[in-house]
């Protein structure tokens, strides 16, 4: 009887690490997914020179290339966005709408001019914790900002100085 008690504790040790471990496995792998998907957006941003909605050779500016590049990526998780920030909710559409706080959205972006006709953008993308037994346990957000880009865009029509 002792050895089956002995037993019976170690199975439930190696079990309760099994679990830690693929917990910290599944948070990495999705907080990377997560950090590389910020990155390729704001190099996007930095280059097409805002957030446009018309491009260069009709490709339908940055907006249109970061919803497909998140389509195409398998980006799927939602959050909820700052007053004051505008969102997408919606993949397939080239606009994005003023955040609001009982809304869901796939990011966040928002900007700030100084006096010398710079703006900084600063995006936010969203990760889930979900491991395979317990299912969904906790939003994270992912938070980046881009270079100082010169009389940038947003939605289609240069942000005033």
């Amino acid at each position: 009887m002792r050895e089956s008690i002995g037993t019976a504790w170690i199975y439930g040790l190696v079990l309760t690490f099994t679990l830690i471990f693929a917990g910290f496995l599944v948070l990495a792998l999705s907080y990377s997914k997560a950090y590389k998907l910020k990155n390729e957006m704001t190099s996007m941003i930095e280059k097409y020179e805002g957030l446009t909605t018309m491009g260069a050779y009709n490709n339908g500016g940055s907006i249109k290339i970061i919803n497909q590049y998140l389509q195409n990526s398998g980006y799927n998780n939602l959050g909820s966005c700052q007053s004051g920030d505008y969102g997408s909710n919606d993949l397939s559409s080239y606009v994005l709408v003023p955040a609001r706080e009982d809304e869901a959205y796939y990011y966040c972006v928002s900007y700030h001019t100084n006096s010398e006709c710079r703006t900084l953008f600063r995006v936010t993308l969203f990760y889930n914790f979900n491991l395979p037994i317990l299912g969904h346990l906790r939003k994270y957000n992912v938070t980046g900002q881009t270079n100082e880009i010169y009389k940038a865009y947003f939605n289609g029509s240069q942000i005033a100085c």
